[in-house]
């Protein structure tokens, strides 16, 4: 109790230093500010009130009614009434009291997470219903208090309780455990047992108007009125701290921060932090960044951040960050192109010259106000500040100069100067080389003073930096040349140069810079780090950080006392950890997205003083990081599912958010909800900008995603099934949230449903059937068409037999009809043979009746004979007839011989002949008799073979 008097005493006479030019700051700069207008959040102007819930989701009281943000997206919720809200309070139970003009209810997320709104007005007695605006709300347990001009409602979850005013309720909040109210003319009362009861001096604060009620420690709270200053309430007594004036700003609210800073919400001033113990405050005004002045609510986040409730727009000032922004000067937007702690005192060197700011104690904590031109570098751009052999050293575009306090004295003028390079790492230094814009001139250090050599014999270019290897030569780079190195003459008044482009293995003669880090030089490039190979003579990727940086380009190297590298690349600023703290491997990486676009192009310097106070030039003056503390924040980050709608023939919101239990199923949506649209944030309002996202949507996607900083996705063409959306998120120092599921299923359409799929499988069993049937009677068609076929091709084979064996006794016959005619020709042979024989018989007769009448007859009996023997070779050709007849008459012969037995051999020659169709009168010269001889010899055949007179025997005999 005693520590809680000394901080007010402490606080005694606090505001009335409000209007003065120049105040303490705590800390050094101010945070980050980021302003919201009415057309960000799309809702009215004012914002009355503000809270935030176990979700860390902010809400505000508007002029159109609730407004809701996660860190990424708005959404507002009018009253049934379309009036503004003047107040609000969240439950632990995620319920949104709230108060407006004639109405009391709450918000509350529905089934489907989405805000709606339950009025309370028909639980309020019939005669109380009527009433004007509610001003404040509080919430005491499950008791919702809500203060209108004339009487306060309490809800206790089912009915509504009226508290009537003695005249006119003008405050009421909670503090601590207690709900305290106050009455124009009773003061200030406590809520005990259902009674209001006055406090023991409650009446020193009748008419007073209150902007709020801070609790300090347990059982002492601080009164803070709109105009008559603040008052300490302790065991019922209230005492006065400080009577206000005119002057004094009008306080709308105030809110506790900690046990040592309060903040209140001004109508004029914008919001004023107050530390009690330090007896420090800070201003946030439209000179820190708040779009007006005019605040009218303040409320302080989990984080311990402030959001501002402004006449127009919302403030959020990251009052709790490790980084700040410090201006330089009276005039701002000055570029910080180096810094130093020297002498208690904070320098900065910048376009308009170096400013300083005294550091009592050494302790940084400083304001703009607190800088002021160093004398002699005021209207010169201050490039340079470097701390050797004791010296503070500036380089300006004029010359080097030696800073001493807040006076600058000349050491050498004529050029510009960009670097400061000691010859020795052992202090004090004697040769001291300076990197200037037209060549390198030299310092000597002699008697505590620098002493100008002048300009050294060399090439003349622009050295900005510089390093010394452990050979004693200079590495310098040019923005568009390369490379030089430099090896200076024993006297050192010379020096010889090397310039090594692309063509020595640089990957580029634009955009390389020098840096001595650990003891080696490294070359950073626009491919990474480089090293130079003194064998080869060379440059080469190095393979030093190699995991960090690999190919990325690479502007600025430094390193801190504890051997951490602070680096600006591609990606952006940070810096490297190694573990231990001399090694080269296993090297811990922080980036800081805070710092991205803000650093000076082509100008980055960093200048790490210790792990509280790190020093990061900018485009408008200095960036302060507390590294140790940014370092040691714990990893809180965690996201949301903010919204889940479905488009199909039309657009529905199905999932709002405001679900405290995500993994809730849904009723299955229609097959027509196809199309989704997933909303998520991560409520981590401080490093929002840092914050990446990795989504999955389970039947669909086969993996998580690549971790991006957009906070919506679409999913288009979904099918039937089950799904499930998850989301994680993550810091910049890789830190993941857990991860968030929603689950929904898609009905299948009316043709995938199970009656369908009946109706399905009875078409088909009955187009089996059909295709059964139809394939059976083709089977049919096709088996009769076969035999049909078949019966054809049979026809045609028995043709093509019939033809084959017409062709076959085609030929057979034509070789009888030419082995006949071959017969025949042999016959008519045998024929000519038997005429001849015939004849010759005759010749016979004619010369033997010759010999009757004449005497000389020797040649006669000679020409008989020769004729005899003609005709015993005719007569040897009758067998051969016989033969060829018997094969062209189917064995006629031998048949009439076995038919007959009885006939002669000239029996069958006369049957020969008569077969042959031969004329009696030429059977009769063949058979040498006559022609009554040849009708005998038939009759005699006739009789032997029996054969009737009306029967033919020429006719019978062809039938043999």
């Amino acid at each position: 109790m005693n520590k809680i008097l000394l901080n007010i005493l402490f606080f005694f006479g606090l505001l009335s230093t409000c209007n003065h030019a120049a105040h303490a700051q705590n800390g050094t700069g101010i945070p980050a500010v980021v302003n919201y207008t009415k057309f960000d959040y799309q809702g009215g102007s004012q914002n009355w009130d503000i809270g935030q819930d176990k979700q860390r989701v902010m809400y505000f009281a508007n002029n159109e009614g609730l407004l809701s943000f996660d860190g990424s997206h708005w959404k507002l919720y009018p009253l049934p009434n379309n009036t503004v809200i003047w107040s609000l309070a969240i439950s632990d139970d995620g319920k949104i009291f709230v108060g407006g003009q004639d109405e009391i209810g709450y918000f509350s997320p529905g089934t489907n997470g989405m805000l709606t709104y339950t009025s309370l007005k028909d639980k309020i007695p019939e005669q109380h219903k009527k009433f004007a605006d509610v001003w404040h709300v509080a919430i005491m347990g499950n008791r919702i208090f809500f203060q209108a001009d004339d009487r306060i409602f309490e809800y206790n979850g089912h009915s509504v309780h009226v508290h009537l005013s003695g005249s006119q309720w003008l405050f009421m909040a909670r503090a601590g455990g207690q709900i305290y109210a106050s009455d124009r003319v009773a003061g200030l009362l406590q809520l005990h047992e259902n009674q209001w009861v006055p406090l023991q001096d409650g009446k020193k604060l009748a008419g007073v108007l209150i902007a709020g009620i801070v609790p300090m420690g347990k059982d002492s709270v601080f009164i803070v009125t709109r105009t008559t200053g603040i008052f300490l309430l302790h065991n019922g007594a209230i005492t006065p701290q400080k009577n206000n004036g005119q002057n004094n700003p009008y306080i709308n609210t105030a809110a506790k921060i900690n046990d040592d800073e309060f903040a209140m919400a001004t109508s004029s001033g914008g919001c004023l932090v107050v530390n009690i113990k330090t007896n420090v405050w800070q201003s946030f005004s439209d000179g820190q960044g708040l779009q007006n002045n005019n605040a009218l609510s303040i409320f302080v986040d989990a984080n311990s951040n402030l959001w501002t409730g402004l006449n127009s727009g919302i403030s959020y000032i990251n009052y709790n960050s490790a980084i700040r922004y410090l201006q330089i000067g009276k005039a701002n937007n000055l570029p910080g192109y180096s810094t130093r702690v020297f002498n208690n005192r904070l320098y900065v060197g910048t376009s308009n010259g170096l400013y300083s700011a005294p550091l009592p104690n050494n302790e940084i904590h400083v304001t703009k106000d607190d800088f002021s031109l160093v004398k002699n570098t005021e209207n010169r751009e201050a490039w340079n500040l470097r701390e050797i052999n004791g010296h503070l050293l500036l380089g300006n575009d004029i010359g080097s100069y030696d800073i001493q306090g807040t006076d600058a004295r000349l050491i050498s003028g004529g050029a510009g100067s960009w670097y400061f390079l000691p010859m020795s790492s052992i202090y004090p230094a004697r040769d001291i080389i300076v990197g200037t814009y037209n060549g390198l001139k030299r310092l000597r250090y002699e008697d505590n003073n620098f002493k100008d050599e002048g300009k050294m014999e060399g090439l003349h270019d622009s050295y900005r930096f510089m390093a010394l290897d452990n050979n004693g030569d200079i590495w310098a780079s040019h923005p568009y040349r390369g490379i030089y190195r430099f090896s200076l003459s024993q006297d050192k008044k010379k020096y010889a140069s090397h310039l090594y482009t692309p063509n020595d293995g640089l990957p580029s003669a634009l955009n390389n810079f020098v840096f001595k880090i650990k003891n080696q030089i490294l070359f950073a490039t626009a491919r990474g780090l480089y090293e130079f190979n003194p064998q080869t003579n060379r440059f080469s990727p190095s393979a030093f950080l190699s995991a960090v940086f690999g190919t990325m380009k690479v502007q600025y190297l430094t390193e801190d006392k504890e051997g951490n590298i602070w680096f600006c690349n591609e990606k952006g600023t940070g810096v490297i950890h190694f573990f231990p703290a001399d090694a080269t491997s296993n090297p811990n990486v922080i980036y800081f997205p805070e710092l991205a676009g803000q650093l000076l192009p082509k100008f980055e310097n960093i200048y790490p003083y210790n792990r509280e106070n790190v020093f990061i030039g900018s485009e408008k003056g200095l960036i302060h990081l507390d590294y140790k503390r940014y370092a040691a924040a714990k990893p809180n980050v965690t996201v949301r599912l903010g919204m889940v709608k479905c488009t199909g023939k039309s657009d529905s919101t199905i999932f709002g958010g405001y679900q405290y239990t995500h993994n809730q199923e849904i009723e299955p949506l229609p097959s027509g909800f196809n199309a989704f649209h997933f909303e998520y944030s991560s409520p981590s309002y401080e490093s929002r900008k840092s914050i990446a996202y990795s989504y999955q949507l389970e039947g669909y996607d086969s993996d998580w995603s690549s971790w991006d900083t957009k906070t919506e996705k679409d999913y288009t063409n979904l099918s039937n099934g089950k799904y499930i959306f998850k989301i994680k998120a993550r810091d910049n120092q890789h830190h993941e949230s857990a991860v968030v599921a929603y689950s929904f299923v898609i009905k299948a359409p009316w043709y995938k449903t199970i009656w369908a799929m009946l109706g399905y499988i009875s078409l088909l069993a009955g187009l089996v059937w059909l295709i059964r049937k139809q394939q059976k009677h083709k089977l049919l068609l096709q088996q009769q068409k076969f035999e049909e076929e078949q019966k054809r091709l049979k026809y045609i084979h028995h043709l093509e037999l019939e033809k084959n064996e017409k062709e076959i006794i085609k030929l057979q016959n034509e070789k009888l009809a030419q082995e006949i005619l071959l017969k025949k020709k042999e016959l008519a042979n045998t024929s000519m043979h038997l005429m001849e024989k015939a004849d010759t018989l005759t010749k016979i007769k004619e010369k033997v009746s010759r010999l009757n009448h004449e005497t000389n007859s020797d040649n006669d009996i000679k020409s008989i004979t020769d004729l005899i023997k003609d005709t015993e070779k005719i007569n040897a050709n009758w067998d051969a007839f016989a033969a060829h007849f018997d094969e062209l008459n189917d064995g006629f012969l031998n048949k009439l011989k076995k038919q007959y037995p009885q006939l002669t051999n000239t029996d069958l020659k006369m049957c020969t002949y008569i077969k042959l169709n031969l004329t009696t009168k030429e059977v009769s010269q063949l058979l040498n008799i006559t022609v009554r001889g040849v009708e005998v010899s038939r009759y005699r055949i006739r009789k032997k073979i029996g054969l009737q007179t009306e029967q033919s025997l020429s006719n019978f005999l062809n039938q043999i």
